[in-house]
């Protein structure tokens, strides 16, 4: 069934318990998350490349690309950047540095399947986000960063009439849907080496009560992670981006 090639990228993790652990009906019960709520379980795999870091000192802007895995299973075509627009303390000692954040999203896999399927008649999503945050310093390595994030995120599956589709025996409807969450930012930065850095921070969505805490290990070129969602069909994101910092 075509339907199983589009959806198979939603269930990749989910099904590895499955395959790995015997948890047939475990992976039942994810599945079943993921239909009852489909916004919701991709605007967690589109907050993955949400990057609300501050901007390294000295330089200007941050350019964020996730690799995985926004991009890779789940297609999602990903930029953001993160704008130094004050450093801090230039006019005064006691003012934050100020970083505007913005970025998006497309799944290109889902047009790709709606094209070559009998089964999708349509399917589209893609989202954006726009932020800031404030940062100051702690001591010559650490730093406290603090502020908000909107994110936005539009879903859309339809289905063809002619038969019922389901995966694991769970039955999968259209929808036509959108996820919206406001966010407070919360975290810590601290310099290990030149151009080295790890950090820590809690984002609380003040419109649907999200949970996510990330930790960030990030150089030069790259930056390693792991997204924690208490709440989510998969808890546990590992993440890897390309970031430039210019």
């Amino acid at each position: 069934m075509e339907i199983l090639k589009f959806f198979l990228i939603s269930i990749l993790f989910s099904c590895q318990t499955s395959v790995f652990g015997g948890l047939n009906d475990k992976a039942k019960e994810m599945v079943s998350q993921i239909v009852s709520d489909p916004p919701k379980f991709f605007y967690e795999m589109k907050n993955d490349s949400e990057i609300t870091l501050p901007v390294s000192s000295g330089k200007k802007y941050n350019l964020n690309f996730e690799l995985f895995p926004t991009l890779v299973p789940f297609t999602y075509l990903n930029a953001s950047i993160n704008y130094n627009l004050y450093k801090e303390g230039k006019i005064n000692a006691d003012m934050p540095q100020l970083d505007l954040l913005a970025g998006g999203a497309y799944m290109v896999g889902a047009k790709i399947a709606a094209n070559s399927s009998e089964d999708i008649t349509d399917a589209k999503f893609s989202s954006y986000h726009l932020g800031f945050l404030l940062t100051s310093s702690l001591s010559s390595k650490t730093r406290t960063f603090y502020g908000f994030k909107h994110s936005f995120l539009s879903s859309k599956l339809k289905l063809s009439d002619s038969k019922s589709h389901k995966i694991l025996g769970v039955e999968i409807k259209n929808f036509d849907s959108s996820f919206v969450e406001n966010s407070l930012i919360f975290g810590v930065e601290t310099l290990k080496d030149v151009d080295k850095r790890w950090a820590v921070q809690i984002n609380y969505g003040l419109t649907n009560n999200t949970l996510v805490t990330k930790l960030s290990w990030y150089g030069k070129w790259f930056e390693l992670g792991i997204n924690i969602y208490p709440e989510g069909v998969l808890v546990i994101h590992p993440t890897w981006i390309m970031r430039l910092s210019f």
